[in-house]
């Protein structure tokens, strides 16, 4: 799925995973919950973004440390 051949570039991992990252960069603090991370995404690429292909970016971010969540809940950008 990180890479995939038979599908749209566009929903790839990696891709996903950098839209998100300018999403949380766009924002103040570099925080944002899971919808507004859906919503800013959609925005950034003009298109819909999925539920499941923000939380698949979020975690994606997740794994290789360029995110984590806060007390609340909420999607943080690391440092």
């Amino acid at each position: 799925m990180l890479l995939p051949r038979e599908q749209s570039p566009w929903n790839c991992g990696y891709y996903l995973g950098a839209v998100a990252l300018q999403a949380l960069g766009d924002v103040a603090d570099g925080k944002l919950d899971l919808l507004g991370l859906q919503e800013r995404m959609s925005l950034l690429t003009k298109r819909a973004i999925s539920p499941t292909q923000a939380i698949a970016a979020a975690a994606w971010l997740y794994l290789i440390d360029a995110v984590k969540l806060d007390e609340n809940g909420e999607i943080q950008k690391c440092v």
